[in-house]
């Protein structure tokens, strides 16, 4: 195991208990570093490489980009032929794609893994999303396995193609993570902001979620974060913590992946911009004086913003999996989104009740177009559509900042809309760019002199 931040440690750690032989390396910082307990600490790179038999297997826990071109570049020249690799750092498709091809030159395996649980799951089991060749996988599939999480049987470990593909169903998943975090904190602002409700009461409100259609692992803790109180100030924990969220990337990765395979994905948009706005500190206060000087009362109930969070989150599914479905079609992967559903059912921070409906629905079936045309999501979806745009127009009106819910209300309404505002938009690019339109009367395409009378 070569890095010892938080989760490679949590992961040698559990590999040591499942009765593998594991040395571990931190190659990028200076610290000192006890080596979890059942593990063995080398020294350098050739000496972590001595102790393993042929083939290798060396598994990177190493910050994603260029440090993990570093560590290979150093690695590389103590491995032979045969030696695999395992990338279970939060890499870029692209990246993990473009380090396969070259290492596959030398005739060195090389696999990006998706890991997904934090801290927790590295310890008791996580979700794991593989990528790489077939054979290579079963070469590795024991180690995946040992760190995957298991219930009755089930072991949440799936291999999802060659090249970047586990670190595809990564990206996505934690550009789902970021909605659904979004849209929870969208839900506690109005609860507590809006209805004026006590941070215990608001986690007491989670809890009950908890029990319902909404249950999920993020549900969950925030029901305990709402409950915490700081121990030096005795005031709920949560009115302490600075409201500048940070990021890893991997939202924006998604969206632009998403954005390039024309995929529209406006919640999880809304939910990676809600973070960079949080980061804008000085802009916000600046702009703090054009609150309206009054605002309407939120005039919606406990019940509507529950059902506005929870057709938010079929949104961000909904929308993961389009991105999902499209990325296997560009890259020749194949479609394995009942699996995927599977495996984010148990270790991994997305887990939630939505997953059992949305596997059964690609079970049922595999050539599903959206999950929205699954008639069993989308009469649950649309139950709760009401209570969505009911608390996104009253958030509106009280000036209440709510973008992921109003992207679930809008997002919805567009697909529902017969005949959208691109025919205009169209109309415009062929007057001002002669980009040519097509009809809905007649076969090809058509350029207009829109400056005169005649078509």
């Amino acid at each position: 195991m070569i890095g010892l931040g938080t989760m490679g440690s949590a992961l040698a750690g559990a590999l040591a208990r499942s009765h593998f032989e594991v040395h571990v390396l931190e190659p990028l910082s200076s610290d000192n570093f006890l080596p979890p307990a059942g593990t063995k600490q080398a020294d350098d790179f050739a000496s972590v490489v001595a102790h393993l038999k042929p083939p290798r297997r060396v598994m990177l826990m190493v910050t994603a980009g260029s440090a993990v071109d570093k560590v290979i570049n150093q690695l590389t020249p103590h491995l032979e032929q045969g030696d695999i690799i395992i990338d279970g750092g939060n890499s870029h498709y692209a990246d993990t794609g473009r380090r396969e091809a070259a290492l596959k030159e030398i005739n060195i395996g090389y696999h990006g893994v998706g890991i997904s649980g934090g801290e927790e799951g590295a310890r008791s089991g996580a979700s794991v999303m593989a990528g790489g060749t077939e054979e290579g996988f079963a070469a590795i599939r024991d180690i995946l396995e040992a760190i995957a999480a298991e219930q009755n049987g089930q072991v949440y470990c799936e291999y999802f193609g060659a090249g970047g593909a586990g670190h595809f169903v990564k990206m996505v998943h934690n550009g789902i993570e970021y909605g659904m975090m979004q849209a929870i904190g969208e839900a506690y602002h109005l609860l507590h902001e809006g209805l004026g409700l006590s941070h215990a009461y608001c986690g007491s409100i989670f809890r009950g979620w908890q029990g319902g259609v909404l249950r999920s692992f993020l549900i969950g803790i925030t029901s305990d974060i709402l409950h915490k109180i700081d121990g030096s100030t005795g005031s709920h924990l949560i009115e302490l913590i600075d409201d500048a969220a940070e990021q890893t990337g991997t939202g924006r990765w998604m969206v632009t992946e998403a954005m390039a395979l024309g995929v529209p994905v406006p919640t999880i948009s809304e939910a990676v911009a809600a973070r960079s706005l949080s980061g804008g500190r000085k802009t916000r206060r600046a702009l703090e004086k054009l609150k309206p000087k009054t605002s309407a009362s939120l005039d919606i109930t406990v019940e509507d913003i529950r059902d506005s969070l929870l057709a938010t989150f079929w949104c961000c599914f909904a929308q993961g999996f389009a991105v999902l479905s499209a990325g296997a079609n560009k890259y020749g992967w194949p479609h394995r989104e009942a699996g995927i559903a599977r495996i984010w059912q148990r270790g991994c921070i997305i887990r939630s009740k939505i997953l059992h409906n949305i596997t059964k629905s690609y079970i049922a079936n595999p050539e599903l177009i959206h999950l929205f045309s699954c008639s069993e999501i989308t009469n649950i979806f649309v139950g709760a559509l009401d209570g969505c745009r009911r608390t996104v127009s009253s958030a509106i009106g009280a000036g209440l900042s709510v973008p992921t819910m109003a992207s679930a209300v809008t997002y919805a309404d567009a697909f529902r809309t017969n005949r959208l505002w691109t025919a205009l938009t169209q109309a415009q690019r062929d007057y001002f760019g002669s980009h040519t339109y097509r009809r809905i009367d007649q076969e090809g395409s058509f350029h207009t002199n829109w400056l005169n009378d005649e078509g």
